[in-house]
């Protein structure tokens, strides 16, 4: 297919459909945001059925989100090249094959090989759920549409745990990959139904192959030696090797971008202000969401004794807060600057985490429940208003490489942030007594607090509504 054989659909044929297309995408996007949190409540069961030692269950965990990271952006920009329609339905199809075969795996490395098929899928469904959300709204109603996808992202990431949960009480492990097969087809044939084939009409048909290589080798050994980074020591061999090796494919893909004949990375894009700003913000917000969404859940178990079953549904009203919030800032998103509504929840959730950082060594939940809600509010508010202030800024159609920067953007974040927090913890944990494991619990929260409020420089920068940026969705 030519460049003058591909089109977009008008603005008049697509809009009054997005509901439709919406809810089609938002089941891929869902699928994939829950399998990131769906296996956690599941590695006992993995280590007791299938005789893993839990370093060796640890990457059931962690090949998925490696995976999702890495091919994030290329998937994004491929999906503007050749058809996001195309890569949504091969991303819902390898998702839904890597889950039935994670669902048959009988050994722990057949499980995590099957976890690196399923993270690939994934990683073609996020960021093309994105792109597709803004094209498909008018830009008066974007901010909408992103508060509406950030509620299914919140429900996800939430439902996970408490998903996961009541299958394996009522079946087995199995049932927490199982799941996604039917409704990964009835996604696959709505797409066929309903979703329209859309192209970022400016790109060639040329893949920037080199590009793609350096920045998903950069990402790999990135967050490669963050995962790593606790347990083999941040001083390392292997470790700072990884590093180095980042930093070096990192400058490699710079070179890449400014002397190769076919970059991925337009001069629009590495120049718009408001969207570098809000990638940033993002990375640097992700420590402080892995503050409360894992650190609380190790909190309620490893200290307060909870079952994981009853941790989940302690954390819930994060997931609460955000279908009440999420599509209030979405409303708004026309009406006031991103940083109007980014800046106060920054504040917002990071007072949340300074309060929980009081929380006493026995459990005493309801105590706590007032800063759970407070710094629930904050993330529920800031998770839409910088994916608004970042895919809203740019003009022209660079939507799925957009999306994808936005999504890797949040997921080194949480791989940042499971790295610090874990390496604050075990640096303060000073013995095994409750008090001591408090004091140290509490050193991690008030880093996230802090590195919330660093986020906050970049986020000032989130001036342009959707609205204000020339953006044709054809």
């Amino acid at each position: 297919m030519t460049r003058a054989e591909r089109r977009n659909p008008p603005p008049e044929e697509i809009y009054p459909r997005r509901w439709r297309i919406f809810a089609v995408t938002m089941i891929g996007l869902f699928m994939a945001l829950v399998d990131v949190t769906i296996v956690n409540i599941a590695v006992p069961e993995f280590q007791r059925d299938l005789e893993a030692p839990v370093t060796s269950v640890s990457w059931v965990l962690n090949a998925y989100n490696i995976v999702f990271a890495v091919l994030l952006v290329a998937m994004g920009r491929l999906a503007d090249q050749f058809g996001r329609r195309r890569f949504f339905i091969i991303g819902l199809s390898v998702f839904t094959l890597g889950s039935l075969l994670c669902a048959l795996a009988g050994t722990i490395d057949a499980l995590v090989a099957f976890r690196i098929v399923q993270g690939a899928g994934a990683a073609m469904l996020a960021p093309i759920a994105l792109a597709t959300t803004l094209l498909i709204f008018p830009p008066e109603q974007r901010g909408l549409g992103i508060g509406m996808m950030a509620v299914v992202a919140n429900l996800g990431a939430a439902v996970g745990p408490l998903l996961g949960g009541v299958l394996i009480d009522v079946a087995s492990w199995h049932w927490i990959f199982l799941i996604n097969v039917p409704f990964g087809l009835l996604a696959i044939v709505l797409t066929l139904r309903v979703m329209p084939e859309t192209f970022d009409l400016s790109a060639g048909r040329r893949v920037d192959a080199w590009g793609m290589l350096t920045l998903g080798g950069a990402i790999f050994c990135l967050t490669y030696g963050l995962v790593e980074g606790n347990e083999q020591g941040w001083g390392s061999a292997t470790i700072v090797s990884l590093f180095v090796a980042a930093a070096a494919l990192l400058c490699a893909f710079a070179f890449t971008q400014r002397a190769g004949k076919y970059p991925m990375l337009t001069r629009a894009l590495v120049s718009n202000r408001q969207f570098v700003a809000s990638a940033a913000a993002f990375v640097i917000f992700g420590v402080g969401v892995m503050g409360m969404l894992f650190m609380t859940v190790l909190v309620f178990v490893n200290l307060w004794g909870y079952s994981v079953l009853e941790a989940a549904f302690a954390i819930s009203p994060v997931a609460l807060t955000g279908l009440v919030v999420s599509p209030i800032v979405g409303r708004r998103a026309e009406a006031v600057a991103p940083r109007v509504i980014a800046v106060p929840a920054l504040i917002t959730m990071s007072a949340g985490l300074f309060w929980f950082s009081t929380l006493p060594a026995a459990p005493d939940y309801l105590s706590m429940l007032p800063a759970i809600v407070v710094a629930g509010i904050g993330l529920s508010a800031m998770f839409p208003a910088v994916n608004i202030a970042a895919m809203g800024s740019i003009a022209g159609q660079e939507l799925g490489l957009g999306s994808g920067i936005v999504n890797m953007s949040r997921q080194v974040g949480f791989a940042l942030g499971v790295a610090i927090l874990v390496a604050v913890f075990t640096g303060a944990v000073d013995g095994p007594d409750p008090e001591a494991q408090r004091d140290a619990y509490a050193a991690a929260f008030r880093v996230a607090a802090v590195a919330v409020l660093l986020a906050v420089p970049f986020a000032l920068l989130m001036r342009k509504r959707p609205s204000e940026v020339a953006q044709a969705p054809a």
